[in-house]
């Protein structure tokens, strides 16, 4: 029987679904049409994807003039890199032994965190310690967690013991303004800037949750399950598929999404004019199979826009690669690498230096 014609819907269809048109023409035409079907080449299989590039070892050119820079890295005990020279000396006064040791910057100056174990899988409270170049390293006391704080100070969390725990303002010289305010045990400091504290509570738990707050009073800004970095009066916040940038004054949010759709975002490093913000993408198991990979890119915030650093992905260990960024805004990347690289936003290669840094050096670095 007949049926409509999709395109022509005027018209019937026959069994063979031609257009009946009259007995004379239908069998010829009918014909024709299996004639040329028969006669007509098939259309070409569709050619395979391009294969991605297997991640390699980061690759750069020599750097054309000495660098100036160095590096305080969190080796057991911490280490001054020189990364013209290529050497390494120990920091004098920093308790010896295998310790769990990180760093930071408060402003321009470098600070050392060294705990000592309690356990496989405990610490005890760090010490904190100033290690301003070529002076002693100076005491703040010990603190379940520490962070830069808006000019020369850090946060610190310090322990009273009995499951009591305070927020402290220490300046940079040990002084202390007040004894703080009372806080949870569980709570990492992340940082200060000009929108406020920011913190995680429940530090360690499934259940932790970023939260920016007043650190005068406590008052909370701004809370998500996963705030990436903070760059001056916005929030970048780390959602399921995408990324959101959140302008504290306006309260208005973009969407932006991810720039590779595999691996996990690792910790963001925002430049110190707040312009760009370095995100490691990491995949612990490149097309599921061993290989574990870097893919480092820069979020420019003004026009969100994701830059690719140079010769990524890369395959490396990325739980020792540490992030950060110099004063002129080169970024500065360390860990299982032929040396330490650094790139400017814009630049097409990477500049690598002939000599890596010694040791095992953590996932933090401080550049001095």
């Amino acid at each position: 029987m007949g049926g409509p014609d999709l395109v022509n819907p005027g018209k019937t269809l026959n069994r063979g679904g031609v257009p009946t048109m009259g007995r004379r023409v239908a069998v010829p035409l009918l014909g024709f049409l299996l004639t040329a079907c028969a006669t007509t080449p098939p259309a070409p299989a569709p050619a395979p994807p391009a294969p991605l590039p297997t991640p390699g070892a980061l690759h750069g050119t020599p750097p054309r003039e000495p660098t100036g820079l160095r590096l305080l890295l969190p080796t057991a005990p911490p280490v001054l890199f020189d990364v013209d020279a290529g050497t390494a000396r120990p920091i004098p006064g920093v308790p010896p032994g295998d310790r769990v040791t990180a760093v930071f910057r408060a402003g321009r100056t470098p600070v050392i965190t060294s705990a000592a174990r309690c356990g496989p899988s405990c610490v005890e409270p760090a010490e904190v310690l100033v290690a301003e170049p070529d002076r002693p390293v100076r005491s703040l006391g010990r603190a379940r967690s520490a962070g830069p704080a808006e000019g020369a100070a850090v946060w610190l969390i310090r322990d009273d013991g009995d499951d009591q725990c305070r927020l402290q303002r220490v300046a940079l010289t040990g002084a202390e303004a007040d004894a703080g305010r009372p806080a949870s045990c569980e709570t990492a400091v992340r940082g200060e800037g000009p929108a406020g504290l920011l913190i995680t509570v429940q530090a360690g738990r499934p259940q932790a949750e970023d939260v920016l707050v007043e650190p005068e009073t406590g008052r909370t800004v701004q809370q998500a399950p996963r705030i990436a970095a903070m760059a001056g009066q916005r929030l970048v916040l780390t959602e399921l598929t995408e990324f959101s940038v959140l302008d504290l004054p306006t309260g208005a949010r973009r969407k932006i999404a991810r720039p590779v759709p595999n691996g996990s975002p690792g910790p963001a490093v925002a430049s110190r004019d707040g312009r760009y913000l370095a995100v490691p993408i990491e995949d612990p198991a490149w097309q599921a199979g061993a290989t574990r990979v870097l893919d480092l890119w820069v979020l420019e915030l003004d026009t969100l826009r994701w830059l690719r650093t140079p010769a990524m992905p890369i395959a490396t260990e990325f739980d020792a690669a540490a992030l950060d960024w110099t004063e002129s805004g080169t970024l500065v990347l360390t860990g299982e690498l032929p040396g330490v690289a650094l790139w400017r936003p814009g630049a097409d290669t990477w500049t690598l230096t002939a000599t890596a840094p010694p040791g095992e050096r953590g996932d933090s670095v401080a550049v001095v």
